[in-house]
C-alpha cells in the first residue's frame, strides 16, 4: 500500500489527535456528500464515490471490517443512485413512504442480516487470518451500522423519507464506535452527519407532507 493511503501518514494534528490524509479526504467528502443529498443535488453520488474508496482503506487498517465491505456496497450504490438521478432534477421529483408491512419487513431484515454478518465478520481473521490479522473490532455493532446502512442507501436512491431515520440511528452508533476506537476525527464527522440527517429528515418530511396536502 502506498505511504499516501496508510492510517500514519499524517495530514495535521489536532487537539493532540493526528488526522491522516485518508481520513481526512474521506471524512471531508463524507460530508460533502450528504449535504448534497439532504438538498436533492445530484452531485452527492460523484462525492460519495470518492468517500467510500477512502474509508474502504480506513476501515482495512482498523480492522473494522463490517464497514470496510460495506464501501465495496456503497460504490455500487453511488453508481446507481447517479443513473438513477441523472437527467432529473431532484429537488422537482416527489418524495415517498414506506407502508407499515414493508416497514416490519425491512425491520426484522435488518435484525436477522446484523446477526448473521456479526457472526461471519467474527471469525474472519479465523477463516483467513493471512488477509485479517486482527479479530473484527465491535463485530456485531459495526454490523448492524453496515446493514441499516445498506437499507437506508437504498431508500435514499429511490427517494423514500425514511432513509433519514435510519441515518440517523447509524450516526448515533457509529460516532459511538469511531470515539471508541480512537478515530476521534471520523467520530466528529458522523456526529456531523446526524446533524445533517436530521436536517434531511426535516426537508424530505415536509416535502412529502406538501405532497400528501397536493
Amino acid at each position: 500500500m502506498s505511504d499516501f493511503f496508510s492510517i500514519d501518514h499524517y495530514f495535521f494534528t489536532v487537539l493532540g489527535y493526528a488526522v491522516s490524509y485518508v481520513e481526512f479526504i474521506g471524512t471531508a467528502t463524507g460530508l460533502l456528500c450528504v449535504w448534497l443529498a439532504a438538498r436533492d443535488h445530484i452531485l452527492t453520488w460523484p462525492a460519495g464515490l470518492i468517500n467510500v474508496s477512502c474509508f474502504f482503506i480506513l476501515f482495512w487498517q482498523h480492522q473494522l471490517y463490517a464497514d470496510m465491505f460495506l464501501q465495496v456496497y456503497f460504490f455500487a450504490t453511488n453508481v446507481y443512485g447517479w443513473i438513477f438521478w441523472y437527467g432529473k432534477k431532484p429537488e422537482h421529483e416527489p418524495v415517498y413512504a414506506l407502508r407499515n408491512p414493508r416497514r416490519w419487513l425491512l425491520g426484522s431484515m435488518t435484525l436477522v442480516l446484523t446477526v448473521l454478518l456479526g457472526w461471519a465478520i467474527s471469525r474472519l481473521h479465523v477463516w483467513w487470518p493471512q488477509v485479517f490479522s486482527q479479530p473484527a473490532a465491535y463485530p456485531y455493532t459495526d454490523s448492524l451500522v453496515a446493514v441499516m446502512s445498506v437499507v437506508a442507501n437504498i431508500l435514499l436512491a429511490r427517494r423514500i423519507w425514511e432513509n433519514w431515520l435510519l441515518w440517523i440511528l447509524v450516526d448515533i452508533v457509529a460516532t459511538a464506535i469511531y470515539f471508541s476506537k480512537g478515530v476521534k476525527f471520523l467520530g466528529v464527522e458522523y456526529f456531523i452527519l446526524l446533524i445533517i440527517a436530521i436536517m434531511g429528515l426535516v426537508r424530505w418530511l415536509k416535502t412529502y407532507r406538501k405532497q400528501a396536502v397536493a
